[in-house]
């Protein structure tokens, strides 16, 4: 899916927007993206951004208390 950047918007700010939230997603859309890396963190207006459809729920890591 294509998004584009608003004005002042940081790719973190950019997840969050779109998903809610940022854990996993950012890493996600910069290996989208790997021209991204080269533009400043305020990302100019109107940049197109390929962003994940759907993105996978989190592990979550179970503490085992006899270890």
């Amino acid at each position: 899916m294509i998004v584009y950047a608003m004005q002042n918007e940081t790719v973190d700010a950019l997840a969050y927007r779109v998903f809610g939230k940022t854990t996993g997603i950012v890493e996600i859309i910069y290996q989208n993206n790997p021209k991204l890396c080269e533009l400043p963190a305020m990302l100019p207006i109107g940049t197109e951004i390929d962003v994940p459809e759907t993105v996978p729920e989190p592990k979550q890591k179970l503490i085992n208390l006899w270890d």
